[in-house]
Order: C-alpha cells, then sequence, then structure tokens
C-alpha cells in the first residue's frame, strides 16, 4: 500500500503565524475544500475572523454579497462589524430531489407564463431531465479536468476560457432521455445552450437553454423553449 497523504499544511518547523487581523471566509456548500480544513486553518491564526457562509460554494465572494460585504467590512476596518447578512441564506438552492430512473419519474417543469407552450405532462418532464444532464456535466466540469460522463450513459467535454464550452453527446440523466449539444457559460455567469434530445422517452426534439448559472442572488429559471414532437416548447425549470 503506498503511504496515506497526509493534509498537514508543508510549514517549516515550529513554524509561527502572525498575530495580526485575518479573515477567513467558508462557504458550507463548499465541495473544494472541506469545512473541516479551513477550520483547522482558522484556528491557527490568533487573530483570525472567521465566519461560514450559508449556502455558498467555494470561492465564496464570487457567490454571496454578504461574503463581498463582510470582506469590505474587513479591509476598510481590519475588523467585522455587521454579520447580520449571516443569519439567512441569501440563497435558497431548490433540493435536488430524485434522481429519476426514466424521465417518467421526474418532476415536471413550469408552464412559462410569458410563452406559448403546447407539450403535455410526459414532456415536461422530459426537459426536466434533459436540463440537468447538461447542469450536471456543467457542475463536474468544475471540479474534474473537463471530461465525463453522464448520470447514466454519454460523455461530455469542456473547453475553457472566458466562455467555458461544454460539448455533451448522448448524456443521460434518466435513462431513457439522451441529450447532445453544447453548453455555453459566460464569465458573467450567463447559459445558452442549444440541445437536441432523443430517446425512447421523448418525441425528441431541440432545445434551447437561457439562464445563469451561479450568479450572485435568489435562485431564477432557466427559460427553455424549442419544440418536442413537432410542439412548441415554454417552459421554466430551476437554475440549480
Amino acid at each position: 500500500m503506498g503511504k496515506a497523504l497526509s493534509l498537514v499544511p508543508v510549514l517549516p518547523p515550529h513554524a509561527v503565524y502572525p498575530n495580526a487581523p485575518t479573515l477567513i471566509l467558508d462557504g458550507d456548500m463548499d465541495v473544494i475544500v472541506p469545512l473541516e480544513e479551513t477550520t483547522r486553518v482558522a484556528t491557527l491564526f490568533p487573530a483570525t475572523s472567521f465566519f461560514v457562509v450559508p449556502e455558498a460554494g467555494h470561492g465564496t465572494f464570487l457567490w454571496s454579497n454578504c461574503a463581498a460585504n463582510l470582506e469590505s467590512q474587513f479591509i476598510e476596518n481590519l475588523h467585522v462589524d455587521d454579520t447580520s447578512c449571516l443569519s439567512e441564506p441569501e440563497t435558497v438552492w431548490p433540493a435536488v430531489g430524485r434522481f429519476p430512473l426514466v424521465a417518467a419519474s421526474a418532476r415536471p417543469a413550469e408552464i412559462d407564463p410569458t410563452g406559448d407552450n403546447e407539450i403535455g405532462l410526459a414532456e415536461r418532464k422530459v426537459v426536466t431531465v434533459a436540463v440537468a444532464a447538461a447542469t450536471d456535466a456543467l457542475q463536474r466540469t468544475m471540479i474534474g479536468s473537463g471530461d465525463g460522463v453522464g448520470l447514466r450513459a454519454g460523455t461530455f467535454h469542456a473547453d475553457f476560457g472566458e466562455t467555458t464550452s461544454i460539448t455533451l453527446d448522448s448524456c443521460a440523466f434518466a435513462t431513457d432521455v439522451l441529450v447532445s449539444g453544447t453548453l455555453l457559460w459566460g464569465a458573467d455567469k450567463s447559459v445558452v445552450g442549444d440541445l437536441t434530445v432523443t430517446g425512447s422517452g421523448t418525441a425528441g426534439g431541440t432545445l434551447q437553454v437561457e439562464g445563469t448559472w451561479q450568479a450572485a442572488g435568489s435562485v431564477g429559471d432557466f427559460k427553455i423553449s424549442g419544440t418536442l414532437g413537432g410542439r412548441k416548447v415554454a417552459v421554466l425549470v430551476p437554475e440549480a
């Protein structure tokens, strides 16, 4: 067996940490650096102000206006007086819910009241799992190499830049709906996508996705348009 990796930071022997004002923030949804590790680091500095920001992920200030406010206070005053924004989440993410084996077990997308929707309940469920296949790939490009596999089938590839481009090839979140196409995630957190939907669980067609991903503030909805089975699609799916 190989030697277990140590989680102790690489430091000179008997390191002494400065007794200087230090701000450490962590998000309670950070999937990159565990809260346990951040807490250990915070205990090393004698004059630490340590705050856990609710419903925020890695790069806390990018997720949360609350975190940005705490940083501003610290930079201006070397301490934080007003922590009231930590009392409740700025953003409340919808529950993941089910991981449906087939589209018929999924939650249906909501009808967009501003659009001209023609699809029924069954295809609205198809939209939900189709968008989930795309956002699942988008989420996992952030913690991997950029190449990966769909939850139940298919592959995806990401090209990183000012705009991240994610190409899906027959990705399946539910076994009977396959999704191919491209999703673009901009530096401004905007998301646009053109997806082709096939599989035994759907009449098939194309979907256009518009919205944001990981933008600060309350969770909104992706606006989904296009056609499935020759019928117009105008529905909403949570940006989560």
